[in-house]
């Protein structure tokens, strides 16, 4: 079958489901991963997982994550970060350490596989609670701000666990690598909004010129490639650099207007292509898991889902003002991208270089469904009669 054969076949039918299972309140990451399960070996074995659908996910992958990036802001971690370390410890390091205690003592996983496996299913992903931010009108509260702060936080967390997870031998390049960046990262936004009026001078005379959009967006596109090729090349996962580099474009270096256009084009370019090929393509790469492997999914599922649900119900209680504790565990419980992104970088070094500190394509579909499993759990969690108070942040 040809490349756009399968591009078609999988975007059309990942925007298909997506948009059914969103009409019955899930999350449309269900049915675009879905698609990918139908169209693959598992069910109609229409399309085989290859290295130029593994180049596409990458790119899609990268657009993904500079969209987060950029829809996020540095505030957003000034705003309540103790009482978002608290949600993100609940939510998601106390739940991680049950699942990798249970993956290594009782599945008898090895060290790295163990923890892969559970930061992949543990890990909320803001992809996800962004969205059921954004559909309950919580944008700009101050719950809704603190539940972003958190699962920033967890999810750098997680994504900086599996850098140094996958190449062990790299830390003492990647963990001073990433201090470094971060250190220079407040530096520049420091320096920025210092400098906030020249800087937005600059971008709007850019901006007037003719094709001064475009020029704007290559600029960030470029950047933030340039971002990702550094910490490809200190051996840390481009997935942070390129959301490093979005978090550094808000509305204080381009302006209100120009930022929301911006942010605009990438989430309909994300919307409607990328994050649907992307989910597609890792449905793709998901294999039937044998009737050993169906007790180590409904076990973890069920650890996930039981200790990080009643922990973030019982927090939520005291420091989650905005809405009822049953909304801010759901959305917090929600799985989606980042949890697949991670089971991806974890699975593709497994025929390369490094078999026992990455997982097999078994535990690759364990993460697959737990994840699936437990977006449809919290997910279904989730009603907008539970906002309390729309306070703006």
């Amino acid at each position: 079958m040809s490349l756009i054969t399968s591009i078609l076949l999988l975007l059309a039918l990942a925007l298909v489901l997506g948009e059914l299972l969103q009409r019955f309140g899930m999350a449309a990451v269900i049915g675009e991963i879905l698609a990918g399960v139908i169209l693959g070996p598992i069910v109609l074995n229409l399309i085989q997982p290859s290295t130029v659908l593994g180049a596409i996910s990458e790119i899609s992958l990268f657009f993904i994550i500079l969209y987060i990036g950029v829809e996020s802001s540095t505030d957003t971690f000034r705003s309540g970060f103790g009482r978002s370390l608290i949600l993100t410890i609940t939510s998601f390091l106390i739940p991680l350490g049950f699942l990798a205690t249970f993956s290594f003592y009782i599945l008898g996983l090895n060290f790295y596989q163990a923890s892969l496996l559970s930061i992949a299913i543990g890990v909320p992903s803001i992809s996800i609670v962004s969205v059921l931010i954004k559909d309950n009108s919580l944008v700009k509260t101050k719950s809704g701000n603190l539940i972003l702060s958190s699962v920033v936080i967890t999810d750098l967390l997680a994504l900086g666990a599996t850098s140094i997870l996958i190449a062990p031998k790299e830390v003492y390049v990647e963990v001073p690598g990433i201090i470094v960046f971060l250190l220079l990262l407040a530096g520049i936004d420091r320096l920025i909004r210092k400098n906030s009026e020249r800087v937005l001078a600059f971008f709007n005379r850019i901006h007037a010129m003719e094709r001064g959009e475009k020029l704007v967006l290559g600029a960030i596109i470029v950047g933030a490639l340039f971002v990702s090729l550094i910490f490809e090349l200190i051996g840390v996962s481009f997935v942070l650099g390129a959301f490093f580099a979005g978090l550094l474009i808000n509305d204080v270096v381009l302006g209100e207007d120009l930022h929301g256009k911006v942010t605009r084009t990438l989430s309909r370019l994300d919307d409607s292509f990328f994050i649907p090929v992307f989910f597609s393509i890792a449905g793709i790469e998901a294999t039937l898991p044998t009737s050993n492997y169906i007790l180590d999914i409904i076990s973890l599922v069920a650890i996930a889902a039981v200790s990080g649900g009643l922990l973030t119900y019982f927090v939520s209680r005291r420091i989650v003002h905005g809405v009822t504790p049953r909304m801010s565990t759901g959305i917090l419980g929600s799985r989606g991208a980042v949890g697949i992104i991670i089971a991806t970088l974890a699975f593709e070094p497994v025929v390369i270089v490094l078999p026992n500190q990455s997982i097999d394509s078994n535990l690759y579909s364990v993460s697959l469904f737990g994840t699936l499993l437990l977006s449809i759990i919290f997910s279904s969690l989730v009603r907008r009669e539970d906002v309390i108070d729309q306070e703006e942040g």
